[in-house]
């Protein structure tokens, strides 16, 4: 899968013709959540988006009135910030907790209904980059790039991401956890074809944990607990 760069909260903003709505004027019955707390290994970093109309909606929801979310982990609640571009609204707390295991419950409060307390997910096991090399130097047409991770072996599935400014991000997501994998010369598209650069570029291991969401999100959604390790390196045409 291929998208332009975008923080790791917002690839939905590439959405054309996106609005929000009034969170007052909608059941917890009609909206769709995506909820994540990701841990680099000194912070975990919560954020929740939601939405109207399924899974490929481009409508958002605005928290108004008493509506609120909020992210609980141990003795420690937090209400999430609200940040938006346009009308692409995400919530976020931070948290210093980034050990496996680490419970994470996002609650939606709200007088209107019952509004869906309860959605859980837990930190998979760490993991650190071993290949390539920080500052390392690739041509995207010409050559293979060797990923490789430790520890490996655990049950929760890896995805790789890939992005920079003069290519498409690209997704991949590998089979099991086999702690290396290989990005086949091709497989990183530039974003101009007829006149490719060079540019710095990241790579992000992901190792994601799937969760419980609180039904009362009547259609649905998504909850990871995710271990992420980024390096820079330099991709060349």
């Amino acid at each position: 899968m291929r998208h332009p760069k975008l923080g790791a909260a917002l690839p939905l903003i590439l959405a054309v013709g996106c609005e929000s709505i009034d969170s007052t004027t909608v059941g917890t019955d009609s909206i769709y959540a995506d909820f994540a707390a990701t841990s680099d290994g000194s912070q975990t970093h919560t954020t929740a988006v939601l939405r109207v109309g399924g899974a490929t909606s481009n409508t958002f929801v605005n928290l108004e009135g008493d509506d609120v979310l909020r992210v609980t982990s141990g003795d420690q609640t937090q209400e999430m910030t609200e940040s938006y571009v346009g009308d692409v609204y995400v919530y976020s707390a931070d948290f210093d907790l980034v050990e496996a295991d680490t419970p994470f419950t996002f609650s939606l409060e709200r007088s209107v209904d019952a509004g869906a307390p309860d959605s859980t997910c837990t930190l998979p096991e760490p993991l650190d980059v071993t290949s390539p090399e920080p500052d390392s130097v690739f041509s995207r047409s010409a050559d293979d790039l060797t990923v490789s991770w430790e520890p490996s072996g655990e049950q929760d599935p890896v995805r790789i991401i890939v992005q920079g400014d003069c290519i498409w991000r690209t997704e991949i997501d590998v089979d099991g956890d086999p702690g290396t994998t290989v990005i086949a010369a091709g497989t990183i598209e530039s974003i101009s074809e007829d006149d490719p650069q060079a540019c710095d570029a990241t790579l992000t291991i992901q190792r994601r944990r799937s969760g419980d969401l609180d039904p009362g999100f009547g259609q649905g959604g998504t909850i990871f607990g995710i271990q992420e390790r980024t390096i820079g390196f330099r991709t060349d045409p």
